[in-house]
């Protein structure tokens, strides 16, 4: 068995009422294709997502990152 992707969710507070939801379906769909979501960060909005994305593609536990905003 191949191992799974691990996956990491980059989400803006900014339309937090848009954006929760959106990441809901992420999660969801993420176990729907059995990927493993390591790692949910919140950031204030998607201006401050490179920095995070930058620091968790570092990782070792991270094979990519999805991004959230609205």
């Amino acid at each position: 068995m191949a191992d799974r992707v691990r996956l990491a969710i980059v989400v803006a507070e900014f339309n937090y009422d848009v954006t929760y939801l959106m990441l809901q379906k992420a999660l969801e769909h993420a176990r729907f294709l059995g990927a493993e979501v390591t790692y949910v960060a919140k950031v204030p909005g998607t201006y401050d997502m490179p920095i995070i994305v930058d620091e968790l593609l570092r990782r070792d536990d991270v094979d990519a990152v999805a991004a959230i905003g609205a």
